[in-house]
C-alpha cells in the first residue's frame, strides 16, 4: 500500500449513550489510548467514567457530518446551546427502554401478590432491622417468564438471579415457570444448573391459566394447579423511543424491530453498521444476557481498534469511482448507496457525483443502479469466463 493511498487519522472516538455498555466501551477506548467523548444523553450514566474521558452530560446529537476518519457532530443541549465533536469513528451505545405489558399478561399490578422483578428485588435487597423472621419465608413464589411471549434474555436472566437469590436469602420455594428458557451461552446454562442444584423447581407449560385471588396466585398448566403467594414477571424490552430520531441524524436504517439495523449489504458481523466508522454495542441492536452484552461493548471497542489502531486508513481495494464526464447528477447513486459513501460535489469546476473513497465498501450497488453507466468498480478483476462469455458475444 502506497503512502499516498493512506489518510492520517486522529484516534478519536464519539461513544453515544447512558447504557453500561456505553460506559464499558469508553473504558476500553481510553485504556487503548484513545481520545474519548462520551455523550450520555439525557439519562444518567454511570458516573464510573475514568479520568480523561471527555463526558458531556445533557447533550444530545442533533446532526452527522462528515464520514469515517473524519466525523463532525452537531450537538445541541437542553438550553438549546450548540456545540461541534470531531472523531474519526462513532460507537453508538444508548441501550433500550423497558416497560411491562399488563395486557398480555393476564394478570394486573393492582392484584395482590403479582409484582415485577425490579419491585421484587428491591424488596429482598432492602436493609432491615434485625427481628422477627422475614414474612415470605417459607412462601411460595412463582417467577413467570414467556407470559404471552419470550421473555427477552436481558429481563430473563436477572429473573433467573433473582429467584436463586430468593431462594437463598428468603428460604423460600421458588418455582421458575417457563415456555422455552434459552440457555444458548455457558454463563447461563451453567446458571440454571447450579439453581437446580440449590433447590429451584422448573416447570415447563404450554398454555397456562392465571388467577389472582386474595389467598395468592393460581397458575394452572398440564401438571395441575400451583399456587403461591408471590407472582413475579420480567419486564419487557423495546427499542428506545428516540431510536428513529438518532438514526436519522446518523444516516443509519432501523430494522423491522425497531432497534438498530445491523445487517450489512457487503458483509454480516454483529454490531457493524452500514456506515463505515459507526458501530453498534449492547442493547440497541441486540437481546443478550449480561455477560454477553459486556463482551459485545468490548467486541466494539477492538472494533474501533482494528479501524483507527494504525493512525492512517486506506480505501478498499475494490471501489465505486463516478466519471464526472457521463455522470447525468441524477443523484440516483446518492440514493442508492446504502453506507452514505455518494454526495454530488463541484470538484475542478465540475459538478458530479463523488465516491468518498474511505467511506465506500465497494458493494457496487451504485455501480447497478446508474441510469447512464458512469460509474466503475476499481480493483474488480474480470473472471475468465466473463471475459470469454464477452468475446463471444462480441463475436458474433
Amino acid at each position: 500500500m502506497s503512502d499516498e493511498q493512506r489518510t492520517p487519522v486522529e484516534r478519536s472516538v464519539l461513544v453515544l449513550g447512558a447504557a453500561p455498555e456505553a460506559g464499558w466501551v469508553s473504558e476500553a477506548l481510553h485504556d487503548r489510548g484513545y481520545r474519548v467523548a462520551w455523550v450520555p444523553g439525557d439519562e444518567a450514566a454511570p458516573d464510573n467514567a475514568a479520568a480523561g474521558i471527555d463526558r458531556h452530560d445533557g447533550w444530545r446529537l442533533a446532526r452527522l457530518d462528515g464520514r469515517v476518519g473524519a466525523f463532525r457532530a452537531g450537538m445541541v443541549d437542553e438550553d438549546g446551546r450548540h456545540e461541534t465533536l470531531t472523531a474519526s469513528a462513532v460507537v453508538v451505545a444508548v441501550g433500550n427502554r423497558r416497560a411491562v405489558s399488563w395486557e398480555r399478561l393476564g394478570v394486573s399490578p393492582a392484584d395482590p401478590g403479582v409484582m415485577t422483578v425490579p419491585q421484587a428485588r428491591r424488596l429482598l435487597d432492602a436493609p432491615r432491622e434485625t427481628g422477627p423472621a422475614y414474612p415470605h419465608r417459607q412462601q411460595t413464589i412463582l417467577v413467570a417468564l414467556d407470559l404471552g411471549g419470550d421473555t427477552a434474555k436481558e429481563t430473563a436472566t436477572e429473573a433467573l438471579f433473582l429467584a436463586r437469590d430468593l431462594r437463598a436469602r428468603w428460604n423460600s420455594e421458588v418455582l421458575v415457570l417457563y415456555r422455552n428458557l434459552q440457555v444458548d451461552t455457558s454463563d447461563l446454562e451453567a446458571l440454571t444448573r447450579h439453581m437446580r442444584e440449590e433447590g429451584v423447581v422448573f416447570c415447563r407449560y404450554e398454555e397456562p391459566t392465571l388467577e389472582a385471588t386474595e389467598q395468592g396466585v393460581a397458575f394452572t398448566y398440564v401438571e395441575g394447579t400451583l399456587l403461591g403467594q408471590i407472582l413475579i414477571v420480567p419486564e419487557d424490552v423495546f427499542p428506545r423511543e428516540d431510536t428513529p430520531a438518532l438514526a436519522k441524524a446518523l444516516g443509519l436504517r432501523v430494522g423491522e424491530d425497531g432497534y438498530f439495523q445491523e445487517v450489512n449489504i457487503r458483509q454480516y458481523r454483529p454490531g457493524l453498521s452500514e456506515r463505515k466508522g459507526i458501530y453498534y454495542a449492547g442493547r440497541c441492536h441486540m437481546d443478550a444476557d449480561p455477560a454477553t452484552l459486556r463482551a459485545d461493548a468490548f467486541r466494539a471497542a477492538a472494533d474501533v481498534d482494528a479501524l483507527l489502531g494504525r493512525g492512517y486508513l486506506t480505501p478498499e481495494a475494490i471501489r465505486a469511482e463516478v466519471d464526472s464526464a457521463k455522470c447525468a447528477r441524477c443523484l440516483t447513486c446518492v440514493r442508492t448507496c446504502p453506507h452514505g459513501a455518494v454526495d454530488v460535489v463541484t470538484r475542478d469546476g465540475v459538478t458530479a457525483a463523488w465516491v468518498e473513497p474511505l467511506a465506500c465498501w465497494g458493494c457496487g450497488a451504485c455501480v447497478a443502479n446508474c441510469p447512464v453507466q458512469a460509474i466503475d468498480l476499481l480493483g474488480l478483476e474480470t473472471p475468465a469466463w466473463a471475459s470469454r462469455l464477452s468475446e463471444g458475444i462480441a463475436a458474433s
